[in-house]
């Protein structure tokens, strides 16, 4: 079973928080009022907490726990989900998931990253402490109305957990290309790992266990491998 967010669930999370981008706090106001700013969380039942970058908040109502010990956040800019002035950030929608992987795992590489994004054509790519990202050179406008085809993937190991990130952003915008690489190595260095039980540890183990026998029995790609849950195939 895959840890990923459901196509449907993501495509409807994503859907509504793009709005965000042209009606301002369009979810942030609801039956009681704005939403307080939330720069830091913990996804799914844990054990990672992601930490906002500067400007830009977790928006609660996109929150979710994914099967097998994942989780699901979403993030804009603070003024656009809070509905009141804050820290000038340029918009932006930006994703986190985590899953659970087994403790001897490998790392992540360039090149299973890249066959996961297959076949959309990559542009820059790189690694940084651990954290591996690359430009995707398709795709984000059916992600974000009005958005730039370029767009940011990456992913890092965070304790004993997988997880992958990604940034969308308007047409032109300076965060479809260095910029964006910047901001989503942000997001990345935000996560961290929160301590345990033995308990949590060995359902981590078990979990991550399930899903890669499952996988071993999908018929997806081999070259995809692992990372063929954290990324949907682009556009």
């Amino acid at each position: 079973m895959s840890t990923w967010i459901s196509e449907h669930g993501m495509q409807r999370a994503l859907a509504c928080a793009a709005l965000l981008l042209a009606l301002p706090a369009c979810l942030a106001l609801g039956p009681q009022g704005p939403q307080p700013p939330l720069t830091e969380a913990t996804l799914g039942p844990g054990p990672v907490r992601v930490s906002a970058p500067r400007g830009y908040c977790i928006d609660k109502s996109s929150l979710r726990q994914l099967a097998g010990g994942g989780g699901f956040a979403l993030l804009a800019p603070c003024a656009q989900l809070t509905a009141t002035p804050g820290i000038a950030a340029a918009p932006a929608l930006m994703t986190v998931s985590v899953m659970p992987q087994r403790r001897d795992a490998a790392p992540p590489d360039a090149e299973a990253l890249a066959a996961a994004i297959a076949p959309a054509p990559v542009g820059a790519q790189g690694q940084a402490a651990g954290f591996v990202y690359a430009q995707v050179m398709q795709g984000g406008e059916a992600v974000l109305p009005g958005g730039d085809p370029r767009h940011w993937r990456g992913t890092r190991a965070v304790g004993e957990h997988l997880a992958s990130l990604a940034l969308y952003a308007p047409e032109g915008s300076p965060l479809a290309g260095r910029e964006g690489r910047l901001l989503i190595g942000d997001l990345a260095a935000g996560l961290s790992a929160q301590p345990a039980t033995a308990d949590a540890d060995a359902a981590s183990d078990a979990s991550a266990q399930d899903h890669e026998e499952a996988e071993a029995k999908a018929p997806d790609s081999p070259q995809r491998g692992f990372f063929a849950r954290l990324f949907p195939r682009s556009n």
